[in-house]
């Protein structure tokens, strides 16, 4: 029904969206008092800005993703999934 490439775009722009969505609710937990719970996360906000970080992460899921779809799409499918559960929690801690 759907082309490979049409899926793999698709996954990653959802990748993407639950990226920036995740973003958006990390710096709003952060600036509440919050505070991140990914240890490798929490050292690269620590040495650098959070939205260096943030950006940095974002694109490189994108990127990532889209070419990993090519070869294992069940994987960027798990990708989407682990960071919607990411998203979901965010959103219940704002």
């Amino acid at each position: 029904m759907f082309s490979e490439q049409t899926i793999v775009v698709f996954f990653t722009l959802l990748l993407t969206v639950f990226n920036v969505v995740d973003w958006y609710t990390t710096r709003t937990i952060l600036k509440a008092g919050g505070n991140e719970a990914n240890p490798i996360a929490r050292f690269w906000i620590k040495h650098s800005s959070v939205d260096i970080y943030l950006a940095a992460k974002t694109a490189l899921a994108a990127y990532v993703g889209y070419h990993l779809g090519f070869v294992l799409l069940p994987m960027l499918i798990f990708m989407v999934a682990l960071y919607g559960f990411f998203m979901a929690r965010n959103l219940r801690n704002l």
